[in-house]
């Protein structure tokens, strides 16, 4: 199944980004998106799927056994689950997705979006939401700031968990290495060990690459705002784009520097 928009398929990761907003849509008509049924059955292949039963039973076992450190850790890190902020970004209601494409831009906002891979392309859909949002060009990247800012704020606080996290690890895995010269603990407890120290590791670097592909797509709406106004001063969001990469940069490094040895 396939989803046309005025004869440009949308499929792969880019129908990710739109399932959000076109399940449960009430308000399409088949003149503009044809072949609405099903779309979110189709894209459930690229979520991320959701405990059930048994499944469910040893996630929360594994859940209880984290450290208050690791449990703020794996919340923080949602927000950078890229099906996450794109739903967050690009708009949760069909209704929005709907009156940003049925514009006479529809077929460039799509267009641009395949084009341009999995997040770069994205931003066209993200500067029309903000245009279909606000009238004003001023009101239009104050808003994007925001979105920007919200992220940085949210990297600062997940990096501040990292360390504690890291910190944990490493004074964990020196006890038990200690413990096993000893004879006080096997070789399986220490197995055991590295392999907490990899999951955390895995959250943090699953994070730090979120992150980026966000970092991406603002980077992108950034260059794409200029064009569609030209002369307009954009320097506010290039300094917090700034500042969010150097927030990334020490998450990368964080994450460079776990150790399960």
């Amino acid at each position: 199944m396939r989803l046309t928009l005025r004869g440009f398929p949308v499929g792969g990761r880019v129908l990710v980004a739109l399932t959000a907003a076109l399940s449960g849509a009430g308000c399409v008509t088949p003149g503009n998106i044809q072949g609405m049924t099903g779309v979110a059955g189709a894209a459930s292949a690229w979520l991320p799927s959701l405990g059930t039963g048994s499944q469910a039973s040893e996630d929360s076992a594994a859940n209880a056994s984290l450290t208050p450190a690791e449990r703020r850790l794996r919340e923080q890190s949602r927000a950078f689950q890229k099906t996450v902020w794109e739903g967050a970004l690009l708009g949760a209601g069909a209704g929005t997705l709907y009156g940003v494409l049925r514009g006479e831009r529809a077929q460039d906002v799509v267009k641009d979006a395949l084009i341009g891979g999995a997040v770069g392309g994205l931003a066209g859909i993200y500067v029309a939401r903000k245009q279909q949002q606000y009238s004003s060009k001023e009101d239009q990247l104050d808003s994007m700031i925001a979105d920007v800012r919200e992220s940085n704020d949210e990297t600062q606080a997940l990096t501040a968990s990292v360390r504690a996290v890291i910190a944990e690890d490493q004074q964990r895995l020196a006890a038990v290495q200690t413990q096993v010269r000893k004879g006080q603990a096997t070789q399986a407890v220490l197995a055991d060990t590295r392999s907490r120290i990899a999951d955390n590791q895995r959250v943090i670097a699953q994070a730090s690459s979120g992150a980026r592909d966000k970092q991406t797509l603002f980077r992108d709406a950034e260059r794409r705002y200029r064009q569609d106004h030209p002369g307009t001063d954009t320097a506010r969001m290039q300094r917090e784009l700034d500042a969010y990469n150097n927030n990334i940069k020490t998450l990368d490094g964080l994450a460079d520097s776990v150790s399960v040895a």
